[in-house]
């Protein structure tokens, strides 16, 4: 239930960066709308609670079944969660910072403003071109297991590559319009003030 919960609010939050092709100011548009679910006392510590509870499992099983994993895609489910892991605790922790340390309104700029910082580039891109990337290889791995009785092997890691396939195209895709390929994007002085 924790899983099914994060991951349909990792979905909006994904359409939401989608929204980044049509602009800024579309992308903060749909984000004020979906903070009308999620941005309130109740939801955001139901999420964070979930957020905990898979952090916790997840490391658990990883550490519990250490070199028992055999193929690619049981191999690729471990190093793909401990890296969501590692992202979720980074991610969860800056946007709690943002809102309440600096104060600053936790939106698209605060997200990518260090893209436009030398040399935080370095870090900020690949950081979460891999974060969307490892979330597919993840679900990948995920529809590999749970379909083991429904479809037959080959087909399936077929499917699951390309799944992992969609998730690179769309990790590119973000990537390419936070950088502002597809719309010319200035980063406020309050936001790039946090990289100085």
């Amino acid at each position: 239930m924790s899983a099914l919960l994060i991951g349909s609010f990792i979905l909006f939050h994904l359409i939401n960066h989608l929204y980044i092709l049509g602009g800024v100011q579309q992308h903060i548009e749909f984000m004020d709308t979906f903070r009308l679910v999620y941005r309130n006392v109740i939801a955001e510590s139901i999420l964070l609670l979930c957020v905990m509870f898979q952090l916790c499992s997840g490391l658990y099983f990883v550490w519990q079944r250490r070199g028992q994993r055999s193929g690619v895609l049981e191999k690729a489910q471990a190093i793909s969660g401990l890296y969501l892991a590692y992202f979720f605790i980074n991610h969860v922790g800056a946007v709690l910072y943002g809102r309440f340390g600096a104060e600053l309104d936790t939106n698209i700029y605060y997200g990518i403003a260090g893209f436009y910082s030398e040399p935080f580039q370095f870090y900020f891109i690949p950081y979460y071109f891999f974060a969307v990337v490892a979330l597919f290889v993840h679900l990948a791995s995920a529809f590999n297991w749970l379909s083991r009785n429904l479809i037959q092997q080959p087909l399936r890691t077929k499917l699951a590559y390309v799944i992992i396939l969609i998730g690179v195209f769309i990790s590119t895709t973000l990537i390419l319009g936070f950088c502002g390929v597809f719309n010319e994007i200035s980063i406020p002085q309050e936001y790039s003030a946090t990289y100085e």
